[in-house]
């Protein structure tokens, strides 16, 4: 008997290996899916303006890694209840000294640069297709700051005005980086806030426009993160406290789709091995003096020894 619909898809043509770069970009559940790639060593430049949520500000972000003279502080940096802040990046660069976010943004665009231009792969999570837009100067930005509402307007991006956006900018990258990939995903997080059926209203329009540029870019690649959430697992047991956001047997499921689907197999053996390290480094001891301990720790030592010889080689292949 059969409860639940399985999600079948075909898998990365070219599939990751320990020897790519991989950029990735986007929401919070693309935070989660790029950390875990980091944790199993692999090559990852991961948000380098923090988490951005909507497809305009990814854009923006784009143009910037792309063209780091772009961005412009006199235009993005505001100042609100003591802090700094700029329009184009998360609150994670926020600071009270001008100079030093300014030094600091500009340091995160010159090494976005770089491994934009080195990449193999970029993934890009969209998150929601509601943005919010300066009164003053209709820039959509990417993180309100706690800056009074009154001072933006809420508004769902249109389908072509997604997809104008990306079309020359991903043809730019692909003219500069012949070897570069597109991952393409929606990530599965509801947004809540704005309502259910709002946030089925924003979803509707991401997949809408993606299909677009999937036409535009046949190469590129949709992993099906939003399917296998709300379609497969389809059950609120699978989502956090806030019954928005994927918890972690959710994201540990869609993260082994990922492994199956996009990663070499023959990187897997040693990414499971570094799985395994990983979580032995966790182990607290009750007795650190014990024989039992020492075992342990040498042991540790020298499998640390040889998955590192084993990553060098891979990289290098």
């Amino acid at each position: 008997m059969q409860f639940r619909l399985e999600h079948t898809f075909k898998p990365l043509e070219q599939p990751i290996a320990y020897s790519h770069k991989v950029f990735a970009l986007g929401s919070c559940f693309a935070q989660n899916i790029g950390q875990l790639l980091q944790n199993h060593r692999f090559n990852l430049c991961l948000n380098p303006s923090g988490i951005l949520f909507n497809p305009a500000s990814m854009a923006q972000a784009l143009a910037q890694y792309i063209n780091p003279s772009s961005f412009h502080a006199q235009e993005q940096l505001i100042e609100n209840q003591g802090l700094f802040h700029s329009w184009s990046h998360h609150g994670q660069f926020s600071n009270p000294n001008k100079a030093q976010i300014e030094q600091e943004i500009t340091n995160s665009l010159q090494e976005a640069n770089k491994a934009l231009s080195e990449a193999n792969y970029l993934l890009l999570t969209w998150g929601s297709a509601w943005v919010y837009e300066l009164n003053t100067s209709k820039q959509i930005v990417a993180n309100c700051h706690k800056v009074p509402a009154n001072q933006f307007t809420k508004r769902l991006l249109r389908v072509e005005e997604i997809v104008a956006l990306y079309t020359p900018l991903l043809t730019t990258l692909l003219n500069q980086n012949k070897d570069l990939k597109i991952i393409w995903s929606i990530s599965p997080v509801k947004y809540s806030k704005d309502g259910l059926h709002q946030n089925n209203l924003s979803k509707s329009v991401l997949f809408l426009a993606l299909n677009q540029l999937q036409q535009l870019f046949p190469t590129s690649y949709y992993f099906p993160a939003f399917e296998l959430v709300q379609d497969e697992l389809r059950d609120y047991r699978f989502y956090g406290p806030d019954m928005a956001h994927p918890n972690q047997q959710a994201i540990d499921y869609v993260w082994e789709q990922f492994k199956t689907h996009c990663i070499e197999p023959n990187s897997l053996p040693l990414l499971n091995d570094i799985a395994h390290l990983n979580q032995a480094l966790l182990h607290r001891p009750l007795h650190e003096g014990s024989e039992e301990f020492v075992k342990f720790k040498k042991y540790i030592q020298e499998k640390s020894l040889e998955v590192e010889g084993r990553l060098e080689e891979r990289k290098r292949k």
